[in-house]
């Protein structure tokens, strides 16, 4: 199964603090029916990538601070963190092969 963290403002800093794997966040709404058609093709890539990256998720209505931080207008969007810089943001609901290139790019 997929280990897909909760982020929220206290554990988010914490998240990108460990800079050995690249960090890959989904920004995602309950409300969102493309966040929910992404969530188990997100949880595919997470558990097919754990050796390489580390997964989050943020639902911008519980942690609205996070994802105004760092300005996400649209949902889904999936960030991919190296080191303290976003390298990739892929807006809306698409295919799993992009999110692969996305991701091993920034290996």
């Amino acid at each position: 199964m997929a280990d897909v963290k909760s982020l929220n403002a206290a554990s988010f800093p914490a998240f990108l603090a460990d800079h050995s794997k690249v960090k890959v966040v989904r920004f995602w709404a309950t409300w969102c029916r493309p966040c929910t058609m992404l969530e188990p093709t997100y949880e595919a890539l997470a558990d097919e990538l754990a050796d390489i990256a580390d997964f989050g998720e943020v639902d911008i209505d519980k942690a609205s601070d996070v994802s105004g931080a760092l300005g996400i207008r649209s949902v889904p969007t999936v960030l991919v963190i190296k080191g303290t810089t976003a390298v990739a943001s892929i807006v809306g609901s698409n295919a799993k092969s992009s999110y692969l290139e996305a991701i091993r790019k920034a290996v």
